[in-house]
């Protein structure tokens, strides 16, 4: 005869004269109890697994989003380094020919060469704020 073992516990109805026929209990072999307890030790082990991923993945998101905030800060350092390069070489290569230097002889050589240095300003600007750098 197999070994059979109630499927769960009422402890307080542990009077002789209760009628067990009114209980909705069954019995059950004992290794498919056991096989029940092995089925929620690996129920319980595989939680603490899917807490521990759960823990991982927020670490991870929580670097994405600090390397993110990083990126877009750099961006923007890129964007406006680009637009002060530009018209600081043209600036620095103009300035270093004295001989011949456009406003020694045309009128509106430094009036179109400041020009020129905003524009190139501006037009860099535009083109890194279309890109969504700045």
């Amino acid at each position: 005869m197999p070994n059979l073992t109630p499927t769960h516990h009422d402890d307080h109805n542990q009077n002789p004269n209760h009628n067990h026929h009114d209980d909705d209990r069954t019995l059950m072999p004992a290794e498919t109890v056991e096989e029940h307890a092995q089925k929620v030790r690996l129920l319980r082990e595989i939680n603490r697994e899917i807490h521990g991923l759960n823990k991982e993945m927020e670490d991870i998101r929580e670097i994405t989003e600090d390397q993110l905030k990083v990126t877009v800060e750099t961006r923007k350092v890129s964007a406006w380094t680009a637009i002060a390069v530009v018209p600081g070489a043209l600036a620095s290569l103009y300035g270093s020919n004295f001989e011949h230097m456009p406003e020694l002889k045309f009128t509106y050589g430094w009036p179109l060469f400041l020009a020129a240095l905003a524009s190139t300003a501006l037009a860099t600007y535009f083109a890194v704020r279309r890109k969504g750098w700045l």
